[in-house]
């Protein structure tokens, strides 16, 4: 072969695995058509609904609880993000692809302990574990740096979920691998199927670093990157995001200023009282820590690690708590109040 051809050849070999890439790496994180970009493509609004009708007829929609039209397509597939369930662990003094500061969700139930890095859970969203007797889940959402920690069972059946590829207010729609119902994590429940309406057990759990949850829990376990997926678990596909005031997906609390889009809130629902805690007021609070009545229930919630995080130390049994940014906890539950320190 010529080196003139050859050259050529290599070319085109190496625009063709990038072009490879990049989408792989848009569906991975998903991305999506805007409905701008949509009309510049020549897609109308019919065609764009015949889609999400088409993509929704792979769930089950019966007593769907909000406006279709609240729903969008987020990118991926179903499953094109996938869930993982019943991942491998280790002893966390054997980590060594953890730094003291990476963030974990740290879950300690039924007398067992264990750690669940961002960094995992930023390319998976779902893991679907048991520690000890108690079937739980542990769902991240990137877009919204949402984390909770919710016990599958419901009705005498224990729930896998699975990453829908759907949106509501820019948060990820879940669902089950029992009904194909869909779950919305801020919302706290089941949007649809023979759970509409109804919510899971949240359990309760810290977000915190390597470092300080090691240091709290010393025998603990931590899930491992050995995922039998390859993704770079030390790259986060969401950097230029998190340092962006803009959203990826419209959210219906998109425009409320009370607090930056994109401030780091625990929302706390307990009977119908809901509150959202900023972060850095938890921080600023005498002791780093804040203790009142919300609904009938005592809520404390205490700074962890210089402030960056919070603990929540006590909440009623019934309590449903999601860490989040504020965005996402207003659209889902306008009525909210929030709380701010008392001017000395």
């Amino acid at each position: 072969m010529r080196s003139g051809t050859r050259l050529k050849y290599l070319f085109a070999i190496t625009l063709l695995l990038l072009v490879v890439a990049l989408a792989a790496n848009w569906s991975l994180i998903g991305v999506a058509v805007t409905g701008q970009e949509a009309e510049a493509a020549g897609m109308d609004s019919t065609s764009k609904i015949t889609g999400l009708n088409s993509f929704l007829g792979q769930f089950d929609t019966k007593n769907l609880a909000i406006p279709q039209a609240e729903i969008r397509r987020g990118g991926p597939a179903k499953d094109g993000i996938p869930a993982i369930t019943d991942p491998r662990v280790t002893n966390a003094g054997n980590v060594h692809f953890l730094g003291p500061a990476d963030r974990v969700a740290g879950v300690a139930v039924d007398g067992e302990a264990r750690a669940y890095p961002i960094r995992l859970l930023n390319w998976h969203e779902v893991i679907n574990d048991r520690l000890g007797s108690v079937p739980l889940a542990v769902i991240y959402c990137p877009l919204c740096d949402s984390v909770s920690v919710v016990d599958r069972r419901i009705d005498n059946e224990t729930l896998e979920f699975g990453v829908s590829g759907l949106l509501l207010d820019s948060n990820v729609l879940l669902y089950d691998r029992t009904d194909n119902a869909l779950w919305s994590q801020v919302g706290f429940e089941a949007i649809s199927g023979p759970h509409a309406g109804h919510s899971l057990r949240h359990l309760p759990f810290d977000l915190t670093t390597f470092e300080q949850w090691n240091t709290k829990h010393p025998n603990s376990t931590v899930v491992t990157f050995e995922t039998g997926h390859r993704r770079n678990y030390r790259e986060n596909p969401y950097g230029r995001y998190f340092d962006s005031d803009d959203l990826m997906f419209p959210a219906k609390g998109a425009d409320d200023r009370r607090l930056p889009r994109k401030e780091p809130v625990v929302g706390i629902q307990v009977g119908g009282a809901e509150r959202a805690y900023p972060v850095r007021q938890v921080a600023d609070a005498p002791d780093g820590r804040i203790e009142e009545l919300v609904g009938d229930g005592r809520v404390i919630i205490e700074a962890l690690d210089d402030g960056r995080y919070v603990r929540v130390v006590e909440v009623p049994d019934s309590a449903l708590v999601v860490h989040t940014f504020w965005f996402a906890w207003i659209s889902f539950h306008p009525q909210t109040t929030v709380f701010e320190l008392k001017p000395k």
